[in-house]
């Protein structure tokens, strides 16, 4: 991607993380077309940044809707089983830049501060940053990022109940699997099972940011962040939905094993018995004149 994209583009400078790469775009170029811009149309002082994460989050910072776009589709080019154009997931929040505003380890402190600025780090509307770089950057757009990923995934699971409640209902009216119902149970339970796992270790909602591990100043924003888009209780909310399709399939599949099983011991006797009657046969004497003529009737006469 970063080859690729930003290759020919003209860039500040760009750092690749675990699972994302930051790229800090120039001011005085437009992504879109990597032309100068006129200074004197260009109010815009903010930093640029673009967030690209492994599991298809994009997260853009402070970029005209026409960059957006212009980058989104250059980047989803890159990947694989891009979303649709106009189906994808998106969400916004304001970050407001204070210089003044300094945080300390356990608590906060304001310096020069207008009476009326809010006094928490992280609020409904906006956060609150000293500076606007790739370690604010990162803290940010990791939270967004999970945010909107969380989104996808509600859809996904919302899906797979549905799809296992049809299952559901048919096996109550019937009361017997068909192929094709087993088929779509063990696709449930494999989809089931990559979203916990993509989840936990794709997009890392229990993992700790690099940056505030590192960074001890950083951790209130985070935290705060991770509260106000409630990541941690929608990933309950999502881990709750895969539990109940878990507990319910294996029900399921454990009444297939049984039937299974049945079937299994029913050709365990037939073949028990079959072995019998071959060896009272033979005991008999009979065997050599039976199994003669069945010989004579399937192979042709010389």
């Amino acid at each position: 991607v970063f080859s690729k994209v930003f290759g020919a583009m003209s860039i500040k400078n760009h750092k690749f993380y675990r699972n994302s790469l930051i790229v800090q775009l120039n001011n005085n170029t437009d992504p879109a077309t990597n032309n100068a811009m006129d200074d004197s149309n260009n109010n815009n002082t903010a930093p640029k940044f673009v967030a690209i994460y492994r599991f298809g989050s994009i997260v853009f910072f402070n970029l005209s809707p026409r960059e957006v776009r212009k980058l989104n589709e250059a980047i989803k080019k890159q990947g694989t089983g891009a979303i649709s154009a106009g189906f994808e997931r998106d969400e916004s929040f304001q970050v407001a830049i204070e210089p003044n505003y300094l945080f300390v380890k356990g608590g906060r402190e304001q310096m020069n501060m207008a009476a009326t600025m809010d006094a928490h780090v992280v609020n409904g509307d906006f956060c609150v940053v000293p500076t606007l770089d790739f370690n604010s950057t990162a803290i940010i757009s990791n939270i967004m990022a999970q945010s909107v990923a969380l989104d996808s995934y509600s859809d996904i699971v919302d899906e797979l109940l549905t799809n296992f409640a049809n299952v559901n209902s048919s096996v109550t009216k019937t009361g017997n699997f068909t192929q094709i119902e087993k088929e779509s149970l063990f696709r449930i339970v494999s989809q089931n099972n990559s979203v916990f796992i993509d989840m936990v270790s794709k997009i890392g909602v229990k993992d700790r940011s690099e940056t505030a591990w590192n960074l001890s100043q950083y951790e209130q924003i985070h935290e705060g962040l991770r509260e106000e888009f409630e990541i941690e209780s929608r990933f309950k909310h999502i881990e709750f939905k895969l539990d109940l399709i878990q507990q319910n399939a294996k029900f399921f599949l454990e009444v297939l094993h049984s039937q299974k099983s049945n079937s299994l011991e029913w050709c365990i006797l037939v073949l028990i018995l079959f072995e019998c009657v071959l060896m009272i046969t033979e005991m008999s004497g009979l065997g050599e004149s039976f199994f003669g003529g069945i010989l004579q009737s399937i192979l042709p006469p010389k």
